[in-house]
């Protein structure tokens, strides 16, 4: 049912998404969380098996991709996702089909992907232009444009010996290299993109002269700096104010109103990380259970892609989802980046790619990622510099990456793989999450129609039913509570009729190690005692409920014989 022969357009994951929720009925439904900026549905489809329960009294796992308009592998992998809870006869996965709930999100933002899918424009995110002036007017200039019909906007380079920056490299000739303060014979070169001159009415503009601007795309907006977490109008493209964009809004609503989720991955590209928050909150400020707890979830995500996990602290580039997903909702978020060019052709530059490389480090690399193409795609990867005719300019040479489906998203031959590493990192993660259950129950008579009732309620999770100390601080999430339900002929003599038990600890909380000293165990459960009183004659029975927002909802019927 599903492939990875391409990059699925809008319409082909909505007829997708609409076949697996009629084949598979028990486990998946599909709604639109919204609509985007042009109208289209988003689709969120929730996958659990409903016969063990509604998907909303169980814990879930938030997934979404492809926020960004040219990042379709996230879309990609989130339907890796479905695919396989829908189709594996796994144990692991029927175990997680029947205690938890995905809520799946492929394309967050469709009318982005759409453009970029359908035509050679390469844009961040929305389609909606920003500023908001460019709806209307643009600047004159350069303005990329697919100039000989290819169905691309690679680079163009042009001859200036006087005044270029760049020179070709004796190494490889389609490299082009910095020039030094010391090269004086040419030839020397401008690189653009590829594009044509416009004047300040959007027309091809007949005088041509030396030297010109270079514009940028109308689309400017960013939709993940569009979040309320360490939003800046001085980050490019986030936009006029907070959740001013659908999409975003879309996701924040969505995530709010679904109490039970305990856990977020946000697939993008590209680059082979996982980004986890803050951006603007430093660790030393974070509660240290909370800390340690990203560091095991991220130790998962590592083994299972081969990605290392990297601390956004410092990154002028807030305003995004994980962050806020932390901030205001304690939720353990991370930012995959999927596919890792720079990771297969040289690993060893990948630490300082991240970081910052000497001009030598930078030339090197790119003669790697050149050698790489060369030998896994043969040379595919890259278009050779050739002669085209711009209708401006006259002789120009173009050439470049193959941005769309070579550095920003895998070759199709890599795209299932990238996409199995996320689905792994996905289900244990989900394994991971908290799970409420009523453990024991007994039953005593004190005399003639009185008995106590005890219950034993416990989480059998790994992490604790708050999720994080942030969220208890943020009071995001309700503390746990266990309901006793009576019949009209039973009496409460003593306990409650509703009690909070706070929140139950996973049994991580039980790992502390220091040299041979083991700390204390876990508080997982809880045991309570009512006293309940029948009268004559009457089916003695209670019904006890254990209610954990992000633990699930556990109900056990006691039938006093």
């Amino acid at each position: 049912m599903l492939n990875f022969e391409k990059y699925l357009l809008y319409d082909e994951i909505t007829n997708l998404l609409q076949t697996w929720a009629k084949t598979y009925p028990q486990y998946a439904s599909l709604n639109s969380i919204g609509k985007s900026y042009e109208g289209r549905n988003v689709w969120a489809m929730t996958i659990t098996n409903i016969e063990t329960g509604a998907p909303e009294t169980k814990p879930a796992m938030y997934i979404d991709g492809n926020i960004h308009a040219g990042e379709v592998t996230g879309s990609m992998a989130a339907l890796h996702l479905i695919n396989t809870l829908l189709t594996s006869s796994e144990e692991k996965i029927k175990t997680l089909l029947d205690t938890k709930t995905f809520y799946i999100l492929p394309r967050i933002n469709p009318d982005g992907a759409e453009l970029y899918l359908t035509t050679a424009t390469k844009l961040r995110s929305s389609v909606r232009p920003y500023p908001t002036y460019r709806k209307d007017e643009d600047p004159a200039g350069l303005h990329a444009e697919d100039i000989n019909g290819d169905g691309r906007i690679l680079l163009m380079r042009i001859r200036d010996d006087k005044h270029g920056a760049w020179k070709i490299s004796h190494q490889d000739n389609r490299m082009m290299i910095k020039r030094s303060p010391f090269d004086f014979n040419g030839p020397f070169y401008h690189v653009y993109t590829e594009g044509v001159l416009k004047n300040d009415k959007g027309e091809l503009a007949n005088e041509v002269k030396y030297p010109f601007e270079s514009i940028d795309t109308k689309y400017g907006l960013d939709l993940n700096r569009n979040f309320p977490a360490g939003y800046s109008p001085h980050t490019p493209g986030s936009g006029p104010f907070p959740l001013s964009e659908p999409e975003t809004r879309n996701q924040v609503e969505f995530i709010d109103r679904h109490n039970n989720i305990a856990g977020v991955l946000l697939y993008h590209t590209t680059g082979g990380v996982l980004f986890r928050p803050h951006s603007t909150i430093a660790d030393k400020n974070f509660a240290k259970s909370d800390l340690a707890m990203y560091e095991v979830l991220g130790d998962i995500g590592t083994q299972v892609t081969g990605y290392p996990v990297i601390c956004c602290y410092g990154d002028i580039w807030s305003g995004v989802l994980d962050d806020w997903c932390f901030e205001a909702k304690g939720l353990y978020a991370f930012t995959p980046e999927l596919w890792d060019a720079v990771g297969r052709a040289a690993p060893e530059l990948k630490k300082k790619f991240m970081k910052k490389m000497s001009k030598e480090e930078e030339q090197q690399l790119e003669l790697k990622l050149l050698q790489w193409n060369d030998k896994e795609l043969m040379g595919k990867g890259f278009i050779n510099w050739h002669t085209v005719d711009h209708p401006q300019l006259g002789k120009v040479e173009v050439g470049g990456w193959k941005i769309k489906d070579c550095r920003q998203n895998p070759p199709l031959k890599f795209l299932e793989q990238e996409c199995y590493k996320m689905t792994q990192f996905s289900l244990s993660y989900a394994l991971s999450l908290p799970q409420v259950h009523i453990d024991e129950t007994e039953v005593t008579k004190i005399e003639n129609n009185v008995y106590e009732i005890e219950a034993l309620v416990s989480n059998h999770g790994y992490m604790g039913t708050s999720i994080s100390e942030q969220a208890q601080k943020q009071k995001a999430v309700r503390e746990d509570l266990v309901r006793i339900s009576l019949t009209d002929t039973a009496k409460l003599l003593s306990g409650t009729l509703q009690t909070n038990i706070g929140y139950l600890q996973g049994f991580s909380a039980g790992q502390q190690k220091r040299s041979y000293y083991f700390g204390k165990p876990a508080h997982c459960a809880k045991r309570l005692k009512w006293l309940v009183k029948f009268t004559d004659e009457c089916e003695k029975k209670v019904r006890i409920t254990v209610v954990s927002e992000r633990g699930g909802i556990k109900e056990k019927e006691v039938v006093i014989e």
